[in-house]
């Protein structure tokens, strides 16, 4: 049974179609002093429970321990959460003293009532050691990858080192050349951004991001592979944050932007449907 979690609405809908499963909605509301109520609008006693939520905003997150807590309370037989964007996961360890591991707190928290939990392009995979349930990373960049074709890229770029390894995979799948990006200091006022190894003058550009948050990284990508005679450049990523005005900004300086619908905005144009919907299918 599928468990339509309020911050996914468009996503599970497309798993509910794939799937041929029934699906049990969550009623929501605010109070006035803020605080969130959920509840299920339909039986699960008895039933091996699928919860797809993304965590984003933080409201999404609080939400998903709430409906949780309703799903174990109602008599579900199990719980799996899919969490399509797992939020705090950059927070995988102390970077100084004080701080709060959230990825383990939020962690700690999902394995409660759930007995395994499934997310797509974590930003690291360390993540997943703070579980003690058994656990699933999937990646959508050969969805992103298939996207990329219609624009007929002739590199697959990562616009930094530790995302190469995601385009590597994405540009394998569609037999596209692949490289990422590497800054050399011009002077001590001056960075440039360019491809470690290939040259983009006349090229169409496909930049593949795990995230875009602020998109400062990209909006800077963009502009100086034009700068190095790009003939168009596109900017993809699977969780399209957009905090802000960042997708205007970004608009500005790409021919296109898109992302999948792993956080639901006018721009996902790319669904992981099919890859959940494939992983559900194995795992049962």
């Amino acid at each position: 049974m599928l468990v339509k979690g309020p911050g996914s609405p468009a996503l599970c809908d497309r798993l509910a179609e794939r799937l041929d499963v029934h699906m049990v909605g969550v009623e929501q509301k605010i109070f006035p002093d803020g605080e969130h109520y959920v509840r299920l609008t339909g039986d699960v006693k008895g039933e091996d429970c699928v919860l797809v939520q993304s965590t984003y905003p933080n409201e999404n997150l609080l939400e998903l321990f709430l409906i949780q807590d309703a799903i174990f309370e109602n008599g579900a037989s199990s719980l799996t959460v899919m969490a399509p964007y797992f939020s705090y996961a950059r927070q995988d360890k102390l970077f100084r003293e004080g701080e709060a591991v959230s990825a383990r707190v939020f962690a700690r928290l999902i394995e409660t009532h759930a007995r395994s939990f499934l997310s797509i392009d974590l930003h690291t995979e360390r993540v997943l050691d703070f579980f003690s349930i058994p656990t699933v990373n999937l990646s959508a960049m050969p969805l992103l990858a298939d996207h990329s074709c219609m624009y007929e890229p002739d590199i697959l770029l990562s616009p930094d080192e530790g995302g190469k390894d995601r385009v590597r995979l994405a540009a394998g799948e569609a037999g596209i050349g692949w490289d990422y990006l590497v800054k050399k200091r011009i002077d001590g006022e001056t960075v440039r951004m360019e491809p470690k190894g290939m040259k983009v003058e006349g090229k169409t550009v496909v930049i593949l991001d795990d995230i875009i948050s602020t998109g400062g990284t990209m909006i800077q990508a963009a502009r100086q592979l034009f700068e190095q005679g790009a003939e168009e450049v596109h900017a993809g990523c699977t969780h399209g944050l957009f905090v802000g005005d960042t997708l205007q900004r970004l608009s500005r300086e790409c021919d296109t932007v898109f992302c999948t619908d792993t956080v639901e905005c006018e721009i996902s144009k790319v669904t992981v449907a099919p890859l959940i919907s494939r992983e559900l299918f194995m795992t049962k």
